[in-house]
């Protein structure tokens, strides 16, 4: 078969190709099985990436819903302006909420029904959390969270009951139907209806809400026009969505807030993954970054194996020199030679290519079941492997390409050879007659060791690919855990730094009950205790305000500062973090910062800010300088609204009793630009008490941290588990401790490595497989020099000696070349993350270098063993009678 773009002499040399792979069996398998790993390497690659990304992307749809943006106080009346709407692909709606009053004999006094229609549940994530039973198909069915059957164990699924509908008011005031339970509240009756339990849903929600959350079925053709909505939908074309939704909410008559925003949200994470950002976002954003490191690592991964690939090419090549010059003189064109090793190059990588892509699934498929089983626990899901014939489509292009971009060079090579010096096999032919000194190898191998030198030279183009493999491996390799060696020294000096080893969270949307904390507080094998509670508020200040020290390092015009500090008018809006000390904790911190108590309304203010926050590294970004222009005496006035969204804009002031320089130890770390304050937990009490309640669980979130003694930081976790269990719901509370983190560290880190191994080891197996290549050639190139040299004297001991030396001299040169490599990459991580040499060391492990190394002179070493075998064997005079080497 002849192809369009080909004549008949390129049919004949495309004969003469198919003869010449099949009359060089032994270099033909070196390049499949070069071709082979490098497309199971990319494939492998293209597996992983793709994985990764579905992965991301299911995880997102199953935790959020497929949806591109979201609509607020949306009335059902406007529902036929959206839908109506040629630009939107489908609409998902969820409202009409219902507050329905329990019997009195449940511990929570109501269902809190959030309605959904069927696109709705077809569609969104909350069909993912059904745990028994099914989703509602019409009025009436509702599936309720998990924490209502196990606190009241008399309901079953199947129930059908009468419930009181009603609105939560206090006066006049209907009390919004998120929020928490607010005081002098209570229920209005407004109707009777019947319910059945379907289902039970994976959902709670803290107890400060004084109900249960269910959902149910919406019929949006018979709900009143007034009543409020949520409206999810899907673009025909989501690379529009950011253009399509202000037009909707503008055209369907939603009112916009003082900067002129629409009450409307986009599902920025599921649209990132598509490549989808907000006009003025994508360069910002993480895509970029990532798509540049995936072209580099795919280019380098293709630039690698082409140069592997190459010199099986180039041997091949080297090897039917003599008959390439008898072609060329009687008149075989330039260009047909290298049509001839660009045919050769076709048909040797098709049936790799095709195996490959069987190969690099079930290796990935393997590799990442590993990963999963090693992370699940901790990431609390697994990574599903996905197979995508467009993964697979990409390898294969880029395996082709890599093949022809390796056989380029040798065909241009064999193209430019003199037919004379081809027919005297002479063309780029290893010589020893410009025998080099090498002093120091001769005074450490004697003979030997200066006549393996000059093999090595002589044949160092012969060997410059498994050199440049191996070298790989192992700057690879060592790279990466240099990497996480420096991540595990940074994470550990975080852990350091936190004084305590149990930390307790409680968020019941009250405050916590003394009895709770004075038991946590009498926890045996506790050296050392500290209990607080915090919100976030602000402050207003200018440029006058600021401490000159602050001003000279920088102040708001660092990178950091953009993601903290609001700047308005000529004003700056700094967060601030307004801190409740519990009363012991309280007097002891005075007692140690030689503060005089006063029975005025006081606070102590943390007046000191990072340096420079846009430094690069961990020791770095602790320097810290005076940051405002407070004085002991003066009032600060302090607003609860921290960002443009919340609600409340209660604003209180506060005497400043004293200016610290430094946190309090209660393990609390605070976000840059952040002005901390502290007051006794009576006084924090009585201040947010004034706050919006519809932020009461976090305003009234206490934390207890824990020092105990070596050893007992998980037993005392667990114990304050139980503790806690007594008082709290169990989503109402969180423990952890450095021992269980540390243990989840190791989780992720073993994980990751596992991948990091298994790239490593596909380059390794491409490092042995060219070795293998370059010495069996290099060998059988000089059957006759040994021949000589073993007529001249040398014994059968002498010569295993010249290959035990020939094969540590080139196991030493990946070893020699990738060290000085891998000490430049250590030392950038170093400086970048301002880690000590003396801290890397006692991390990175030195003894699995050493292990590599030495593993790397046996794998040479025995090659040549069994490479030898042969020429150990032959004949001296035959070897010598013979005239072609």
């Amino acid at each position: 078969m002849t192809w369009p773009f080909e004549n008949d002499t390129s049919a004949v040399v495309r004969k003469y190709a198919k003869k010449s792979i099949k009359a060089n069996r032994r270099t033909t398998l070196s390049i499949m099985t070069a071709i082979l790993i490098a497309s199971t390497f990319l494939c492998t690659l293209c597996t992983f990436v793709q994985s990764y990304w579905n992965q991301g992307v299911q995880q997102e749809v199953h935790a959020s819903g497929d949806w591109d943006a979201q609509l607020l106080e949306v009335q059902a009346g406007q529902l036929p302006l959206i839908q109506d709407n040629d630009k939107v692909q489908a609409v998902m709606v969820k409202g009409n909420n219902q507050t329905v009053q329990l019997s009195g004999n449940t511990e929570l006094p109501y269902l809190l029904i959030q309605n959904c229609d069927q696109a709705y549940w077809n569609t969104m994530h909350e069909k993912n959390l059904i745990l028994q039973g099914r989703v509602p198909q019409a009025p009436g069915e509702i599936v309720v969270g998990k924490n209502f059957f196990e606190q009241n164990p008399t309901f079953e699924i199947g129930d059908t009951i009468e419930l009181n509908i009603g609105e939560r008011k206090i006066g006049n005031d209907t009390v919004d139907f998120l929020s928490p339970i607010q005081t002098g509240e209570v229920f209005v009756k407004t109707d009777t209806a019947q319910y059945t339990i379907v289902g039970k849903i994976d959902m709670t929600v803290s107890s400060a809400y004084n109900g249960y959350p269910a959902y149910g079925w919406l019929d949006i053709e018979n709900i009143p026009e007034a009543a409020d909505v949520v409206v999810y939908l899907q673009a025909k074309n989501p690379a529009k969505i950011f253009d399509l939704v202000p037009q909707i909410a503008k055209e369907i008559g939603l009112q916009s807030d003082e900067y002129g925003d629409y009450p409307y949200r986009y599902h920025t994470a599921l649209l990132g993954m598509y490549g989808i950002y907000e006009p003025g976002h994508f360069w910002n954003s993480d895509l970029p970054k990532l798509f540049l490191a995936l072209i580099l690592v795919v280019s380098a991964s293709i630039a690698v194996f082409a140069y592997i690939i190459r010199g099986a090419f180039s041997i091949s090549a080297k090897r039917k020199v003599k008959e390439l010059g008898i072609l060329k003189s009687i008149g075989m064109t330039p260009k047909q030679i290298r049509l001839l090793i660009l045919y050769e190059a076709r048909w040797l990588s098709i049936f790799p290519i095709l195996i490959s892509a069987v190969l690099g699934y079930v290796f990935s498929y393997g590799v990442l079941t590993v990963y999963s089983s090693l992370t699940s626990e901790v990431t609390g899901s697994k990574l599903t492997i996905s197979f995508s014939p467009w993964a697979v489509l990409a390898a294969m292009i880029l395996s082709f390409l890599t093949v022809l971009l390796a056989a380029s060079g040798p065909a241009k090579q064999m193209g430019k050879l003199r037919p004379i010096e081809a027919v005297k096999e002479n063309w780029n032919t290893p010589t020893l007659n410009k025998s080099a000194k090498h002093t120091i190898l001769r005074k450490c191998f004697g003979f030997s060791g200066k006549l393996s030198a000059n093999f090595i030279s002589a044949n160092k183009k012969l060997f410059r690919t498994c050199t440049a493999t191996l070298c790989l491996c192992l700057v690879l390799m060592f790279s990466f855990l240099a990497g996480f060696s420096v991540s595990d020294i940074n994470n550990t000096k975080a852990e350091q730094d936190s004084h305590f080893n149990v930390n307790i969270t409680m968020e019941s949307g009250e405050r916590i009950d003394d009895v709770l904390i004075h038991q946590l507080k009498t926890l045996p094998h506790v050296k050392e205790l500290a209990t607080y509670t915090m919100t976030n508020c602000a402050i207003w200040i200018s440029d006058s305000d600021l401490s000159e020290d602050f001003v000279a390092a920088g102040g708001f015009h660092t990178k950091a500062a953009g993601e903290y500090v609001v700047q308005r008018d000529g004003q700056y809006r700094i967060p601030c973090v307004l801190i409740g000390l519990e009363q012991d904790t309280y007097k002891s911190y005075l007692s140690k910062s030689g503060i005089s108590a006063s029975d005025t309304s006081s606070a102590i203010v943390v007046n000191s800010v990072v340096k420079h926050p846009d430094s690069r590294g961990y020791e770095a970004k602790k320097e810290q300088v005076p940051y405002l222009n407070i004085n002991d005496g003066q009032r600060l006035e302090i607003t609860e609204k921290f960002l443009d969204s919340i609600q409340g804009n209660y604003s209180f002031n506060l005497e400043v009793l004293s200016t610290v320089a430094a946190m309090p130890d209660i393990g609390r770390n605070i976000s840059f630009y952040t002005l901390p304050i502290i007051v006794p937990m009576d006084e924090y009490y009585a201040i947010i008490q004034n706050f919006a309640e519809d932020r009461a669980v976090y305003n009234y979130r206490t934390y207890m941290n824990l020092l105990t003694e070596d050893g007992f930081d998980m037993a005392i976790q667990q114990e304050a588990d139980q503790i806690c269990s007594a008082y709290l719901s169990g989503n109402d509370f969180y423990t952890s401790s450095k021992t269980e983190r540390a243990i989840d560290r190791d989780k992720l880190t073993n994980g990751t490595m596992v991948i990091v191994y298994s790239m490593t080891l596909l380059f390794g197996i491409v490092g042995i497989s060219s070795a293998t290549s370059a010495i069996t050639n290099s060998l059988y190139q000089r059957r006759k020099e040994f021949a000589m040299l073993r007529s001249v004297g040398l014994d059968k001991k002498g010569l295993m000696k010249l290959f035990y030396t020939e094969a540590f001299l080139l196991a030493a040169k990946p070893v020699l070349i990738g060290l000085p490599v891998l000490l430049v990459i250590c030392a950038t991580l170093l400086w970048l993350q301002d880690v000590t040499f003396a801290e890397f060391f006692t991390v990175f492990p030195s003894w699995g270098l050493l292990a590599y190394i030495i593993l790397i002179v046996a794998v040479i070493t025995a090659i040549y063993i069994v490479a030898s075998k042969k020429i150990r064997k032959d004949n001296i005079v035959e070897v010598l009678k013979d005239d072609v080497v």
